[in-house]
């Protein structure tokens, strides 16, 4: 089921909770996680979560582009890519939650100002 923005959230909005949530499971799942989502194989179907991961993220990125609310020259893989640098490094979530915030800052299209 594709992620979907509720409760009056702007777009960039749900998509930076979904990204922030993305981002937790993977710290929670560590090195197993890094490990799978790095695998480039997508025709194996033990990978298959990738997909997944993919097609619910896929819709909030497309709804944020649509709103001017983050760059458009940006997919979701790249976007997943950055998340999961950032999780993967070693700390705990005071040290690696500011990093975080800092790099999604950066998906915002120029003039639409902080989150």
């Amino acid at each position: 089921m594709a992620a979907t923005a509720g409760g009056g959230e702007s777009p960039v909005a749900a998509l930076t909770v979904w990204l922030h949530r993305f981002a937790a499971f993977l710290s929670s799942k560590h090195r197993l996680a890094a490990e799978l989502l790095k695998h480039t194989d997508v025709s194996d179907p033990v990978f298959g979560g990738r997909d997944r991961v993919l097609d619910a993220g896929r819709p909030l990125l497309a709804a944020a582009q649509a709103a001017h609310q983050v760059r458009a020259d940006l997919s979701i893989e790249q976007v997943l890519d950055l998340v999961l640098a950032v999780a993967t490094i070693n700390g705990e979530d005071e040290y690696i939650g500011p990093i975080l915030d800092t790099a999604l800052d950066g998906l915002r299209s120029p003039g639409t100002g902080g989150a």
